[in-house]
């Protein structure tokens, strides 16, 4: 790659992203090290907040929950990391991550991702990637908890159905994970709140009008 080309912020964000580093740690043909794949159920835990652990993981399928104690922080879905955060040093994890679905995963050692990231020529560019992503997601995130109710719940169903849901040419069709009760946690909101609002955005048709799953009509954004 031109040396020049790394300071593009397009070129970095495809060339370093989380798909692309998955399939680097998989191949062994010149450095190899160890992965491991899990499977879990939904509702399975696969680490707790407070605990140190020696792993990162990358999901192949499924979405997780970040909590920190009752309250949901993050979403995390396919090729996304888990424990990037605190590569460089075995600190005890912030966050519980919970299978909100069926998911698999693969598990390496943080050392021997750094090991090998280092022994890369433009390795660290990763982790940059991975700190970029964070920081806008994080400063998003800020943004969205100070606009009004019915704003933030629009917008965050939005982001939902673009990141995790299926697209049609006219809806945004969420998960059925995705419930109002798990929405309201998100966004500090009530469930009452969220119940009366969504009741609202039924009637202006931006939410079709089903019990059962939030789904999203394009015309109505």
């Amino acid at each position: 790659m031109p040396y020049l080309d790394l300071f593009d912020k397009d070129v970095i964000g495809e060339r370093f992203s989380s798909d692309h580093l998955l399939h680097l740690l998989q191949d062994n043909s010149d450095y190899e090290i160890e992965s491991e794949k899990i499977e879990l159920a939904r509702h399975e835990i696969l680490f707790h907040e407070n605990q140190v652990h020696d792993h990162i993981y990358i999901i192949e399928t499924g979405i997780f929950g970040a909590w920190r104690g009752t309250h949901i922080i993050n979403f995390v879905g396919e090729y996304g990391f888990i424990g990037m955060d605190n590569i460089l040093g075995n600190e005890p994890s912030t966050l519980t991550l919970i299978a909100l679905t069926k998911a698999v995963v693969w598990r390496f050692s943080k050392e021997e991702v750094m090991r090998k990231l280092m022994y890369m020529q433009e390795g660290l560019f990763f982790l940059y990637n991975d700190m970029k992503l964070t920081n806008e997601y994080l400063i998003n995130r800020s943004i969205l908890q100070v606009t009004d109710a019915k704003e933030r719940i629009k917008t965050f169903m939005i982001q939902l159905g673009k990141a995790y849901g299926e697209e049609t040419a006219d809806q945004f069709i969420l998960p059925k994970i995705f419930t109002k009760k798990i929405i309201s946690n998100y966004l500090n909101l009530t469930s009452t709140t969220v119940y009366y609002i969504c009741k609202k955005l039924i009637k202006e048709g931006f939410l079709e009008p089903i019990s059962y799953q939030l789904i999203v009509n394009k015309a109505s954004i």
